[in-house]
Parts: structure tokens; C-alpha cells; sequence
């Protein structure tokens, strides 16, 4: 039953992730990418929260932060690992601190 839960969790995930997807200007996504591909290269990881105070909120929906970044790092095989977020409104809350697997 836990399993047959998890698995209809995800798809709710996944469909959420792909609505708010097809409503993000494209040049935002390309935005969030380039800095994200930057970060990676100069410091080997970065976090949404890093990028985003670089080139600012996504102008449709906080959530294409989190659209945007994981559909990236799923399509650049991208690790994570937790961290606190340094922002103060995120008042401390776990992010996803995101580097390339060198295994």
C-alpha cells in the first residue's frame, strides 16, 4: 500500500512539475540554465537559491524554480545533497545543494 502511494506521489510530482513547465517563458529557463551551468563550472555545484539571486524569481510561479532546476539537474545526471538556505526569507529551510556525480 506505502508503495502504490509513493508511486501516485511522484506522478502528482511529476504532472505539477510539467504544468508549471509549459507556463515559463523559455528566456527565464534559459536564464536559470545558463547560471546554473556557470555555477557548475567556477565552483562545481550550485544551489536554485544561488541562481536565482543572480537573475531573479521566475515571472510566472515560484514552483518553476524548483521545475526548472530539477528537470536540469535530472537531465545533467546531477547529484544533491541538503544544505540550510543562506536567505534569510527561507528562513533556514533545507535546499538542495546540486554537483555532478564523480562516480
Amino acid at each position: 500500500m506505502h508503495s502504490a502511494q509513493l508511486e501516485i506521489g511522484e506522478w502528482l510530482r511529476d504532472q505539477g512539475l510539467q504544468q508549471v513547465l509549459q507556463h515559463t517563458p523559455e528566456s527565464w529557463v534559459d536564464a536559470f540554465e545558463g547560471r546554473a551551468s556557470d555555477l557548475l563550472f567556477a565552483h562545481g555545484s550550485f544551489t536554485a537559491e544561488e541562481v536565482v539571486a543572480f537573475i531573479g524569481p521566475p515571472p510566472n510561479h515560484i514552483n518553476a524554480v524548483g521545475a526548472v532546476c530539477r528537470t536540469y539537474a535530472k537531465r545533467n545526471k546531477l547529484v544533491g545533497s541538503y544544505e540550510k538556505a543562506t536567505n534569510p526569507a527561507a528562513h533556514a529551510r533545507a535546499i538542495m545543494r546540486w554537483r555532478e556525480d564523480k562516480q
